[in-house]
């Protein structure tokens, strides 16, 4: 039973392009047994803001995540990728268009997905271990199971020796951990991942980004990771989704054929391949960008004057 948790080969040839509802298929593990597709067709979402006026967040947007596939989805700041992710995992519902997880239509909660926010979503007044314990917990696991599993789980990303230790007397890198652990210890189909590693320092977020891959590359969940961070997107993803600017839509999808297991993320980086793969999604990525700046620093019709 799956539950919800909320706290390509490599060549030298230009990369591919692909229409945002191309289906992917590849070597890299894509299809693996138990992993989901996500579709997102025509979805728009609109929002009331204070002043009663509708504000849109996505229009018209259409991306394929097949399953057991890592896609990034990068672009500026405020143009509904968040959003997006809120959408796929149940959290909200479109005002428009048609969200299938599985092929199933999403009507709430996806069953089998895990979420892993921007901000540590961890239980202040909880343990290490009881935090990671939750996810079984509410789903009838009996206690020493889910703690014995909770354990295992806190072996695998570094902590044992935690279990212990309350959030506050952690570093940011190992509370990411925990949270990792949190999302993962359902082994869910769908991983959904706001920029979880945004806040860190280059150093803690490279371990974090290698540790990521290697526990993805186990059971291959389908993921969708939502980042800024146009070098780390490259480094983890299968593929590349470019969002507009707000109203967000899919401007453009690129294929990452870099070889896996990728190994070391802060070295691919300087492999020709990623360099070029990063010059041509920069191109796109940078336009929308510059829009989203323009738009933030015009100055109103009427006022300046």
């Amino acid at each position: 039973m799956q539950h919800n948790t909320f706290i390509g080969g490599y060549g030298g040839s230009s990369p591919r392009q692909t229409e945002p509802n191309e289906v992917f298929r590849s070597d890299t593990g894509a299809g693996e047994p138990g992993s989901r597709g996500i579709e997102l067709s025509g979805i728009t979402k609109r929002f009331r803001t204070p002043d009663g006026n509708a504000f849109t967040a996505l229009r018209d947007m259409n991306l394929t995540v097949e399953p057991g596939q890592f896609c990034a989805v990068v672009g500026p700041t405020g143009c509904g990728k968040s959003t997006a992710l809120t959408l796929v995992a149940g959290l909200d519902r479109p005002s428009a268009g048609t969200l299938r997880v599985g092929g199933t239509p999403v009507n709430g909660i996806a069953s089998g997905t895990s979420f892993m926010f921007q901000t540590d979503a961890l239980l202040p007044w909880k343990t290490v271990l009881a935090n990671v314990a939750m996810g079984p917990l509410f789903h009838g696991v009996p206690k020493k199971e889910a703690h014995a599993k909770a354990r295992e789980w806190l072996r695998v990303v570094g902590l044992s020796g935690f279990e212990g230790h309350h959030p506050h007397q952690l570093s940011g890198g190992m509370r990411k951990r925990v949270s990792l652990a949190a999302a993962l210890i359902n082994e869910p189909s769908i991983l959904l991942m706001d920029e979880p590693f945004g806040a860190l320092d280059v150093q803690t977020k490279a371990i974090m980004s290698n540790e990521l891959l290697t526990l993805w590359d186990q059971t291959r969940p389908s993921v969708m990771f939502v980042t800024h961070d146009l070098e780390e997107a490259i480094a983890l993803a299968d593929r590349v989704a470019v969002i507009t600017a707000g109203p967000g839509t899919v401007k453009a999808v690129y294929d990452v054929d870099l070889p896996r297991p990728r190994g070391a993320v802060q070295e691919i980086r300087f492999e020709p391949r990623f360099l070029e793969l990063h010059q041509q999604i920069w191109d796109s990525l940078r336009e929308e960008v510059e829009r989203a700046y323009a738009r933030t620093t015009s100055i109103p019709e009427g006022e300046g004057s």
